[in-house]
């Protein structure tokens, strides 16, 4: 475990068990909404945040010796979205936060063996193929100058679960005449392993990724993936290079002579980009170039998670798109057409829950790409 013990169990003392972590600021709106996924679709102490603390001073302590399948779906039927700690730090003066508590209670586990079948499984995939979907085919992607400033990390889900959105980003450097590369062997960031505790099989990814990194000589890399970008951020050295999302870049490039379609969307922040990384208005900026916003309830810091995250879509499919299908229902209720969101993670489930929701679900990327003239 990375933290210190008695680090983490000063954080899990520092918990009241009042919840107030699992609802939303009801103040401005006198309506209580709720905050934690897992804790609203499950209903147990267990899956909410205070519950979660408890189960890992248990473990710590010693008073729980045995993994059971109770215990195992408490741990890791969490999103790890962090608005319970993005609640907690506007009432308290919490200052470890609950996301990376609970990773470490997963690498604790994981080092004894108490994982998910689903997630090791995960783990053997990118061994064999280098991506976390065991793919064995290669999306067709080929740098426009071998020698760019700009190089974009492409991630696996954009790869290989949501084409699209890299077809986008890709099209978009070539109509504003961007010199970009894309690396030829490009590794899973290691995110899926470092979020379900399996943080020792993610250093060979991240050893190779920043050799190739740095092989390419690029200043600047662009992500379509704010979980890509979080692991970069968070868990990778520093290379000396720029890490920025593709929502910073494209505001970057000024007037890029775009067609603003007659479309209300909502916007959907993703838990990476926001709540970890603190990227809410730059999305934002972007979008509103292209479609009229529509404000949903929950937003920024205390945006409702679409619920794939932190190995939940693999393992809990059945939770992660009833989270989704939560998340549609505020964006139709705001009067919005489309939920738009800067994720492909995300973007993949609310598609998915979206089949049986008459709205459209789109990658702000794709949006920009459609409204642009060359």
């Amino acid at each position: 475990m990375e933290l210190e013990r008695e680090e983490v169990l000063s954080a899990i003392h520092h918990c009241v068990k009042c919840k107030l972590c699992s609802i939303t600021s009801f103040h401005p709106r006198e309506e209580w909404l709720p905050l934690c996924p897992s804790g609203q679709f499950y209903g147990y102490q267990a899956f909410y945040a205070p519950g979660k603390m408890e189960i890992f001073r248990a473990i710590l302590e010693g008073e729980i010796t045995e993994p059971s399948e109770g215990l195992l779906n408490a741990v890791y039927a969490c999103t790890v979205c962090g608005a319970c700690y993005e609640k907690c730090k506007q009432i308290t003066s919490v200052e470890l936060g609950a996301p990376d508590l609970f990773e470490a209670m997963r690498h604790e586990l994981a080092s004894k063996g108490w994982i998910l079948d689903v997630h090791k499984n995960i783990a053997e995939k990118i061994k064999e193929t280098r991506n976390a979907y065991g793919e064995k085919y290669e999306y067709k992607a080929k740098s426009s100058d071998e020698n760019a400033d700009v190089l974009y990390y492409i991630g696996c889900t954009a790869r290989y679960r949501v084409p699209e959105i890299a077809d986008a980003m890709l099209e978009i450097f070539d109509k504003i005449g961007i010199k970009y590369q894309v690396m030829d062997e490009e590794w899973c960031c290691g995110s899926v392993l470092i979020r379900t505790g399996q943080v020792e099989a993610a250093k060979e990814l991240v050893a190779h990724n920043v050799e190739e990194i740095k092989r390419s000589g690029a200043k600047t890399i662009v992500f379509t993936c704010p979980g890509c970008l979080k692991t970069f951020e968070k868990n990778y050295p520093d290379m000396g290079v720029e890490l920025v999302h593709s929502t910073q870049f494209l505001l970057r490039q000024g007037n890029m002579n775009l067609k603003k379609e007659d479309l209300k969307a909502a916007y959907h922040d993703p838990c990476h980009l926001g709540r970890d990384l603190g990227i809410y208005e730059e999305p934002r900026a972007v979008l509103s170039e292209v479609a009229d916003i529509k404000v949903m309830k929950r937003e920024k810091e205390q945006a409702w998670c679409c619920g794939s995250g932190g190995g939940v879509k693999s393992a809990f499919d059945d939770f992660a798109l009833w989270s989704a299908t939560e998340r549609l229902k505020e964006a139709k209720e705001a009067g919005a057409e489309a939920l738009v969101s800067a994720c492909p993670f995300c973007k993949r489930n609310l598609k998915e829950a979206a089949e049986k929701e008459e709205i459209e679900v789109y990658d702000v990327v794709e949006l920009v790409n459609r409204c642009l003239e060359r």
